[in-house]
C-alpha cells in the first residue's frame, strides 16, 4: 500500500490540515455617529448621574452626587468635514482616567470636563482621529491598599492607553512613580508634591506643597499674626509641609507656639487647640492632605473659639460634599480659581460646559479636569505617532497653553526635565465665611526690601562745622 504524499494544496473533498491566522485583536468599530461639523461622543454624559445638585445652591459645590459611577469607555469622534475615510475605520487613541479616591459629588464634573476638553480640541482641529476615554476606579492610599492603584494603572496600560490622567492624591502619585516610569506611559497627576518626578511623570497640579506652606507663613505675617499653632499631616510629603512652613515662618517673624503632626484620622484636636489658645496662638495653620480638616469644626465649636486660620489646598475639599464645605467654615485656604470673572478661559469654558451638558457647575475640579485633558490631547497631537514614548515627547512640546484654572496670567508649559505644568497665577487665596466663598487675592510675594530698605528711610540732613543743620 503506497503512502499518500501531501502536495500542500487542498484537494477536492480533502480536509485542509493547515491553520489560518485570524485577527489577534478585534477589528476597530465605527459607531457611525460622526458628524460633519462638530465632534460627538458616544455618551450624553460621563457618569450614571441623572439628577445633579441644585444649580441654585452654592456655586462652588460639586455638580454630581455621592456614589456616582463613571462610564467605563467613551469614544469621541472628530468632525468629518465631509471626508469619507477609505478602508477600515481608525481605531481611537486611548486616554486613561485613574480614579484613586472617593470624589464625593465631583466625579461627573471631572469626567464631563474631560469629554468637553477632547471635543473642543477635535473641533479646533488639534487632532483628527477618534479618542477613547477609559476610566478605572482603583482607590488606594490613604484609606485603602497601595496595590489597588498600581493595578488600576497597569490595567489602563494593558488596555492601550498612551497617557493617564490622575492620580490625584500625593501618596498615590508617589506610589505610582516607579510604575509610570517602568511602563513608559505618561502619568499626568494632580499631586502638589515636588517629589513626583521622572521621564513619564507630569503634573497639572492641584497645588504646590512647599509653596502652600510658604504662603501660609506669609499670610500670617501679612495679617499681623506673630504667634501660631501649627498642624501638619503625616504622609509622603508631610516633611515638605512641615519643613517649609517652619523655615518660612522663621524668615517672616512668625513664632510657632505649638506644633502637632496628625494622621488621616486625627485624635485629640480639641485638646491641642485648647493648649494652643492658652499658649497665646493668634492664628491656626493646617498643612496636609485634607482628611483631617472635617474634624476641626466640631473642636472649634466645643471651645467656642473662632480664630483666624489658614490651610493649604486641602481647603478645596469644599466641593467634595456639602457637609465638608460646612466643616471648612471660617478658614482661609489655598485655592486655584482666579478672581471671579477675571479668567476669560474659565468663563468661556463654563458657558460651553452648560451648553454641552445642560447644567451649571463652577469649581476647581471642572477647571483641573479640563486643563489636564487638554494637556493630554495636545501631547498626543504633538507626537509623531500615537505611542507612549512619542506622547511623552509631545507633552514636552506644550508651551504657554491657556489655562481655565488660576488667574488670567496662568498657563501650562512643559519641557525636558520640567514636567510641572502650571505656571503663573495658578494659586489663589479664598475664605469660606457665612457659607460663601470669597476671593482674597493672588499670591504675589514681594521682597521685604520693597518696604524696609534703609535706602527708603529719610536720611539725616548734614550739619555744618558750626552745628547748624544745612537745608
Amino acid at each position: 500500500m503506497s503512502e499518500q504524499v501531501s502536495t500542500g494544496q487542498d484537494q477536492p473533498g480533502q480536509e485542509n490540515a493547515g491553520r489560518y491566522a485570524e485577527r489577534l485583536f478585534p477589528a476597530p468599530v465605527d459607531h457611525g455617529i460622526a458628524q460633519p461639523d462638530r465632534a460627538v461622543s458616544t455618551v450624553e454624559r460621563g457618569t450614571d448621574t441623572v439628577a445633579y445638585n441644585d444649580p441654585a445652591g452654592r456655586w462652588y459645590e460639586g455638580g454630581g452626587r455621592v456614589g456616582e459611577k463613571a462610564v467605563e469607555s467613551i469614544v469621541v469622534y472628530p468632525p468629518t468635514r465631509g471626508l469619507v475615510t477609505q478602508g477600515d475605520p481608525f481605531e481611537p487613541v486611548k486616554i486613561g482616567i485613574l480614579v484613586d479616591m472617593d470624589l464625593g459629588q465631583l466625579l461627573s464634573d471631572w469626567v464631563d470636563s474631560t469629554i468637553l476638553a477632547v471635543e473642543d480640541a477635535l473641533n479646533e482641529g488639534v487632532y483628527d482621529r477618534p479618542v477613547e476615554i477609559r476610566t478605572v476606579d482603583a482607590r488606594g492610599l490613604p484609606r485603602e491598599n497601595y496595590l489597588k492603584v498600581r493595578r488600576g494603572y497597569q490595567q489602563l496600560v494593558d488596555d492601550g492607553c498612551v497617557v493617564v490622567l490622575g492620580p490625584m492624591i500625593s501618596d498615590n502619585s508617589l506610589n505610582l512613580q516607579d510604575t509610570a516610569n517602568r511602563t513608559g506611559v505618561s502619568c499626568i497627576g494632580w499631586t502638589g508634591s515636588v517629589k513626583f518626578a521622572g521621564d513619564y511623570c507630569f503634573t497639572v497640579a492641584n497645588g504646590d506643597i512647599p509653596t502652600e506652606s510658604v504662603m501660609g507663613a506669609n499670610w500670617c505675617a501679612q495679617q499681623g499674626h506673630t504667634k501660631v499653632g501649627f498642624f501638619w499631616e503625616k504622609g509622603s510629603s508631610g516633611d515638605h509641609y512641615s519643613d517649609f512652613f517652619r523655615t518660612a515662618a522663621q524668615q517672616v517673624g512668625v513664632e510657632i507656639v505649638k506644633e502637632v503632626s496628625l494622621g488621616p484620622n486625627p485624635k485629640g484636636l480639641q485638646q491641642h487647640l485648647e493648649t494652643m489658645r492658652a499658649q497665646g496662638a493668634e492664628a491656626i495653620v493646617y498643612m496636609g492632605y485634607g482628611y483631617s480638616t472635617f474634624h476641626f469644626a466640631a473642636a472649634f465649636k466645643a471651645l467656642d473659639w473662632d480664630p483666624p486660620r489658614f490651610m493649604g489646598t486641602a481647603f478645596m475639599f469644599y466641593s467634595n460634599s456639602n457637609a465638608w464645605a460646612e466643616g471648612l467654615e471660617g478658614w482661609h485656604g489655598v485655592d486655584q480659581l482666579g478672581e471671579d470673572g477675571a479668567n476669560p478661559n474659565y468663563e468661556a469654558m463654563v458657558r460651553r460646559f452648560e451648553a454641552r451638558f445642560g447644567r451649571v457647575t463652577r469649581n476647581v475640579v471642572v477647571a483641573l479636569g479640563y486643563d489636564t485633558a487638554r494637556a493630554a490631547i495636545h501631547g498626543i497631537a504633538n507626537a509623531a505617532i500615537p505611542t507612549p514614548e512619542q506622547v511623552r515627547l509631545g507633552l514636552e512640546k506644550i508651551k504657554w497653553m491657556p489655562c481655565t484654572n488660576g488667574g488670567p496670567g496662568a498657563y501650562i508649559t512643559f519641557a525636558p526635565y520640567d514636567h510641572r505644568g502650571y505656571k503663573g497665577d495658578f494659586l489663589t487665596i479664598r475664605e469660606l465665611r457665612g457659607g460663601e466663598l470669597h476671593f482674597r487675592g493672588y499670591y504675589r510675594p514681594q521682597w521685604p526690601s520693597n518696604t524696609t530698605s534703609p535706602l527708603l528711610a529719610p536720611q539725616p540732613k548734614p550739619i555744618d562745622a558750626g552745628g547748624v543743620t544745612q537745608g
